[in-house]
């Protein structure tokens, strides 16, 4: 049963306009990663969503920032667009929905949580290790295959809850942290 809904979630990552839905394994890992990102928002309920575009940002540049910007103005929350909103390290979060932090911010990464607080932010990573330190949605490579793991008590500090099918989805849920 897992795989087959792992399957459905591949299939709905791959649905992206621009995507060929006929891919296989051959998908390139950046644009599955920036598809996961995109359902995993599809797929995450916040407390409240604001009236114009849902932000998707990304702290510094990433590997990633060619296909995340490919997401700019498709629709997710209540069919509010996705606006692409790149940050440095100290700028402000206000605004942010999701928060996708890579590799390179692993110096920063601690106090970057502290700044988000309970925030109702979705922070999302392919960091190992990074769900252990906070960030609530880790994904990592498994084969050839991209899995992840989600931090579901970082999530609930910031009023953030996901779908059961993601967390039935999920490698590993944390409880706690």
């Amino acid at each position: 049963m897992k795989a087959t809904a792992l399957h459905l979630f591949i299939l709905l990552a791959l649905s992206l306009p621009g995507q060929d839905a006929q891919a296989d394994a051959a998908v390139d890992e950046r644009a599955m990663k920036a598809a996961y990102l995109y359902n995993f928002a599809l797929f995450a309920q916040w407390p409240t969503l604001p009236d114009a575009d849902f932000q998707l940002c990304v702290l510094g540049t990433t590997p990633l920032d060619a296909e995340l910007g490919r997401l700019q103005g498709k629709p997710v929350q209540n069919g509010l667009p996705i606006a692409m909103r790149w940050i440095m390290p100290g700028d402000s979060l206000d605004g942010c929905q999701l928060l996708y932090v890579d590799e390179h911010n692993r110096k920063t990464l601690d106090s970057l949580i502290r700044r988000l607080g309970s925030l109702p932010v979705l922070t999302i990573t392919d960091a190992t290790g990074f769900a252990d330190r906070g960030i609530m949605i880790e994904m990592r490579k498994q084969g050839q295959r991209i899995v992840f793991d989600v931090n579901l008590a970082a999530a609930r500090r910031a009023r953030l809850d996901f779908s059961a099918r993601l967390l039935k989805l999920a490698s590993f849920v944390a409880h706690r942290s």
